[in-house]
């Protein structure tokens, strides 16, 4: 995974589950606030459906493959959605915060970023109120589980639902001495970001 580079104006998402990422222009989310907003909505219909979409295997080296209809993906299945555009469009008023380091558990990923929390909140605390739904997370570096990187991006969603164990620690498991395990080896993990993936699929 590449670093994705918010363009004002642009706004696609990358959806990571445990088998699949799917890339498109999601529906009715303009900024990352408003995908949150969409993502924690109990009273909406539960799949992000995403226009101009490209979906391929989660390890594949391979084009994607480019669909000529929307998509529907899953909001439960999503472990994390890298996003690309504006982080808020609308002008709110939000109380002083500090960017707090965490380390997320979320198979087959370790996530390691930052939340922002109030001053002097606990943060342990703050953590398990996080992760009863999405959340946003800064600046954020994904590892496979046994600490290998896979990439970056500047605001991510994780899916507390999925994170298995959590952390107030800027720490995370390092890779192995003699390199990602197999599997990772003969076919590695890389999330194109979205614009290079529908330039791949015009050019197929």
């Amino acid at each position: 995974m590449r670093k994705l580079d918010s363009r004002l104006g642009e706004t696609r998402v990358e959806l990571v589950t445990a088998t699949f990422v799917a890339s498109g222009r999601p529906e009715g989310v303009h900024d990352f606030g408003r995908l949150l907003e969409n993502l924690n909505n109990p009273t909406l219909f539960g799949c992000i459906e995403l226009h101009q979409a490209t979906v391929r295997p989660l390890y594949s080296g391979g084009d994607p493959l480019a669909l000529d209809v929307p998509l529907l993906v899953r909001r439960d299945d999503v472990i994390f959605a890298a996003f690309e555009g504006p982080y808020y469009t609308r002008g709110l008023v939000r109380p002083p915060q500090v960017e707090v380091p965490v380390l997320l558990l979320t198979p087959p990923f370790q996530v390691r970023g930052s939340v922002a929390m109030h001053p002097g909140a606990d943060h342990t605390q703050a953590l398990r109120n996080f992760v009863r739904g999405f959340f946003a997370v800064r600046d954020a570096e994904v590892l496979d589980s046994d600490g290998a990187p896979l990439g970056e991006g500047e605001q991510i969603a994780v899916n507390g639902a999925l994170v298995q164990m959590y952390s107030a620690t800027g720490r995370h498991i390092s890779a192995v001495a003699d390199g990602a395990p197999r599997a990772r080896r003969e076919g590695a993990l890389e999330v194109v970001p979205p614009a290079d993936e529908e330039r791949a699929s015009r050019a197929a």
